[in-house]
């Protein structure tokens, strides 16, 4: 039986096997990690004594890759929605708090009620701003289609660049962000609906995926981390392990569903993005359950080095998006500052320092600037039978879970067509 061969069990390899099994073709799914999930995941941390999400994740009611695929696995009960769609502020500096609810219609006229906006904005800016970005070219970064000299900018734009993007809206992809806005705010309240994975990445994106591929007899092996791969005829003939080589049948197909520094190293051929940006997530335990204002699970913070805060019953976690300037922060130093931002939103309930944890993911995403956006690779290669996938591949959108989701959607589809062709070929 002709098997696709998933390098990496990350988001977009398990979405990829996931398609290509419910295809009715054998998969096989190599992860050199002794764990599923990659940058999505969920893990037991012995110094909090609970389960935690390595990073702290946001559906949106437009990620409609990312809802199919947990329909797929049998996981839609492990996320919620938040209706009506609803983005809360701080400015912890000045302690002002807005919140910024789309309407239901387009054109978008909700941005004429002040409660929805961000304050001291006028509606017309955001027409002429979101027009701007509309028009702007593929050189250009947010910052340089917008202007920087406004409310709008530090207060709408910087925080959904960063929460987006991962990138700073100075040096943003401005046609990546209009593609981000022209699904989601201009679409209305319920394509920007927040959905909570509430049980944890583990048991929305992982756990239930390992469980379908197993139950439909798809391989999993783990430690399998591929040093290299031969090709002759246009065609994959061997993948390469530690332990020894593993042959590609003609009619077999491979899927590179790795992170972009890895998949260079196998096929530099796919000139995958070089350029990383870091995220920095603390998470704290405290002994009682804590609460945001207006009882959302989450906040925006301006004019603070915490740029979100979520809470999930007693653990409250606190995100720094494109994060470059804190990797090589001591941890203790992070956890101390970001705790002292988060007392003042939590109030009575934040004293001393709790048990706390910090992740860093340096590469937590590729740069989303103009120059590597633009360079962003398709998921077919010259190689008839090889294909790629990952958040980081031209996806249309952001590198984010539904980016994944979206790049092994397409390298399932193109691995399957590849597997069916060349069986009808050896058929001839």
């Amino acid at each position: 039986m002709p098997t696709i061969h998933v390098i990496g069990a990350g988001v977009s390899g398990l979405a990829c096997a996931t398609r290509a099994v419910m295809s009715g073709v054998d998969v096989a799914v190599y992860e050199a990690a002794g764990h599923a999930g990659g940058r999505a995941r969920s893990f037991h941390d012995e110094s909090l004594g609970c389960m935690i999400d390595n990073g702290n994740h946001l559906l949106l009611g437009a990620n409609e890759a990312t809802r199919a695929y947990l329909a797929d696995i049998d996981a839609r009960d492990t996320i919620r929605e938040i209706r009506p769609a609803a983005f809360p502020f701080l400015d912890l500096k000045s302690g002002k708090r807005w919140r910024v609810r789309p309407g239901r219609n387009f054109p978008p006229t909700w941005i004429f009620s002040g409660d929805r906006r961000v304050p001291n904005t006028r509606p017309m800016e955001y027409f002429r701003q979101i027009n701007k970005l509309r028009r702007a070219g593929n050189l250009e970064t947010v910052a340089q289609a917008v202007g920087t000299d406004s409310v709008l900018y530090e207060n709408l734009w910087q925080p959904i660049c960063k929460a987006a993007l991962n990138t700073d809206a100075a040096e943003a992809s401005a046609s990546l962000m209009w593609r981000v806005i022209r699904k989601t705010f201009l679409r209305g309240e319920e394509a920007c609906r927040p959905w909570l994975f509430y049980k944890g990445l583990g048991a929305a994106l992982v756990r239930p995926a390992q469980k379908f591929l197993t139950d439909q007899g798809a391989q999993i092996r783990f430690k399998a981390r591929l040093r290299g791969i031969r090709w002759s005829d246009n065609r994959v003939t061997s993948l390469h392990f530690p332990e020894g080589m593993l042959r590609v049948a003609r009619e077999d197909a491979v899927v590179l569903a790795l992170s972009p520094e890895a998949c260079n190293a196998i096929w530099p051929e796919a000139n995958a993005p070089t350029e990383a940006q870091t995220i920095v997530n603390a998470h704290f335990r405290l002994d009682t359950p804590s609460s945001l204002p207006w009882d959302m699970p989450f906040l925006g913070l301006v004019n603070a080095e915490t740029h979100w805060i979520f809470v999930r019953d007693n653990i409250v976690s606190l995100t720094i998006s494109a994060g470059n300037n804190h990797a090589d922060s001591p941890n203790w130093e992070i956890a101390n500052k970001l705790w002292s931002e988060a007392g003042a939103v939590l109030g009575p309930t934040a004293t001393r320092l709790p048990a706390w944890r910090i992740i860093k993911e340096r590469r937590a995403t590729f740069a989303q600037i103009p120059s590597q956006v633009n360079a962003r690779p398709g998921t077919a290669t010259r190689i008839r039978n090889l294909f790629l996938a990952g958040d980081w591949t031209d996806t249309g959108v952001p590198a984010t879970v539904e980016g994944s989701v979206l790049s092994g959607f397409s390298a399932a589809s193109m691995a399957t067509v590849a597997v069916q062709t060349a069986i009808s070929e050896n058929a001839e």
